[in-house]
């Protein structure tokens, strides 16, 4: 269950983040993540970063629900 310190947290920003700083975090950390997860060979690396780009599209629909974005 995402919480709202929680979605701050895994975005790492603060809470007084504006609408345009959160979605341009969730975008970084979604591109990142996507590309390391391509770039390695590693099947639980793989596994572990799929599961970071979960999360990240969980604190985007959370933001969304809580129409902060």
């Amino acid at each position: 269950m995402i919480t709202e310190d929680k979605a701050y947290d895994i975005l790492a920003l603060e809470p007084s983040a504006t609408p345009e700083e959160i979605l341009a975090r969730y975008q970084i950390l979604k591109d990142q993540y996507k590309k390391i997860k391509e770039e390695t060979e590693d099947l639980k690396t793989q596994l572990a970063y799929q599961l970071k780009q979960i999360e990240l599209d969980d604190v985007f629909i959370y933001f969304r629900t809580c129409q902060k974005i």
